[in-house]
């Protein structure tokens, strides 16, 4: 389906054209393409984030600051703290918090730092496979804050598995387990 569009003329730095010319060819992508992905990507993301309260951090810095608490302490914070986040987030993003919602904002979330998302079905489930270079507790972070969530709309998450290099959870209404 193709989206309205409109003609819009800007001038630009040489030196940034240049820059996005070279993206360009390194993506294979069109000029126009690409400055459609940045601009979306800033008045749907970057801005929302920033205004919700979010804040960029070097990898490193997060890995070593969510590996030096406890497993049983990052449970924890996922399910006050980053799940009253995370709600709010949903509300101010959507307006609401439903499976899609939640589904597509963790989809945005993983996208914006580079963390290898892949969501399928299987056996009449979602299941959510992640790869990531975030530490040994990320997941448990994510998988207890998602829980949480998904609890109160009446979903569970089921089959959570973790190694070194990422982890993966399905996703099942309550009434169905």
């Amino acid at each position: 389906m193709l989206k309205k569009t409109d003609n819009v003329s800007i001038r630009i730095d040489s030196d940034l054209s240049g820059k996005l010319h070279e993206k360009c060819i390194e993506q294979k992508i069109s000029l126009n393409t690409l400055i459609n992905h940045l601009l979306e990507k800033q008045v749907n993301w970057n801005e929302l984030t920033a205004q919700m309260g979010w804040i960029p951090m070097f990898r490193s810095t997060f890995r070593e600051l969510s590996d030096s608490i406890s497993k049983e302490r990052i449970e924890k914070i996922a399910e006050t703290t980053g799940t009253s986040d995370l709600k709010n987030s949903l509300n101010y993003l959507y307006g609401y918090v439903d499976l899609d919602s939640i589904l597509d904002l963790f989809k945005k979330r993983c996208l914006s730092m580079n963390v290898q998302y892949r969501e399928m079905e299987v056996n009449g489930k979602n299941k959510i496979i992640i790869q990531h270079d975030l530490g040994k507790n990320w997941p448990f972070f994510i998988v207890g804050q998602m829980n949480s969530i998904l609890n109160e709309i009446g979903y569970r998450i089921l089959n959570d598995e973790y190694n070194k290099q990422g982890f993966s959870f399905e996703i099942a209404k309550i009434e169905e387990i």
